[in-house]
């Protein structure tokens, strides 16, 4: 079966491709009916799981950026439209950088960076980061990119402002996109500043993905 998005025609399995009809357009579940054999429906299920973990990215940034608009979000509706209970909700916002209870504070935010092979500081003044914590990690855009980035492959040290509030920190469209230092436990949202001059001008591409 050969669907057509935004002008663009993509090859699906016919049973794939009858499954998402009926759930855009809400209707029963449909069952596969060209796949039969062993190898054939084997290779279907791979093709949906791979489906499944790309929407459930897409709606995992959606449902951050939704709880970034403010730091008076209603999240009741937010896990009602999720389908997901409040604890649920709350820990894979976590995992996008955001807290699970706004009581608690705000977000690690990155506001500028230095090459360490060069000692070039990005985005801000000497004076600006004196104070600031920071954490170093190799920068790897993988598909996030729009274009060459002069940053791919080399070390980073990041500079970031600890728990600013949601409301002042204003992540926008660079919700869900965290940068992660393992070793420190530390999970940091990105300024748009920062998003900016790592992956390129996001006007190329308005639809890229922000990764976790």
């Amino acid at each position: 079966m050969r669907i057509s998005i935004g002008g663009e025609r993509v090859e699906v399995p016919d049973d794939l491709g009858r499954a998402l009809l009926a759930a855009l357009r809400n209707e029963r579940l449909v069952e596969p009916s060209q796949a039969s054999d062993f190898d054939e429906l084997t290779a279907l299920v791979a093709r949906i799981s791979h489906v499944t973990q790309h929407l459930t990215l897409v709606k995992e940034l959606a449902m951050s950026r939704a709880d970034a608009t403010g730091s008076y979000s209603n999240r009741r509706a937010l896990g009602l439209a999720a389908a997901m209970a409040p604890s649920q909700l709350g820990r894979v916002l976590e995992g996008h950088g955001l807290p699970r209870d706004r009581r608690s504070g705000g977000v690690d935010l990155v506001v500028a960076f230095r090459t360490t092979d060069d000692g070039v500081l990005h985005l801000a003044a000497e004076p600006d980061v004196a104070d600031l914590p920071s954490f170093t990690l190799p920068f790897a855009p993988a598909e996030r990119a729009t274009g060459p980035t002069e940053f791919a492959g080399r070390e980073l040290t990041f500079y970031y402002r600890p728990q600013v509030p949601i409301a002042v920190a204003d992540l926008g469209r660079t919700a869900g996109y965290t940068l992660r230092h393992a070793e420190q436990g530390l999970i940091a949202c990105v300024t748009e500043d920062v998003f900016d001059a790592l992956f390129g001008d996001p006007r190329l591409d308005p639809t890229r993905p922000n990764g976790r």
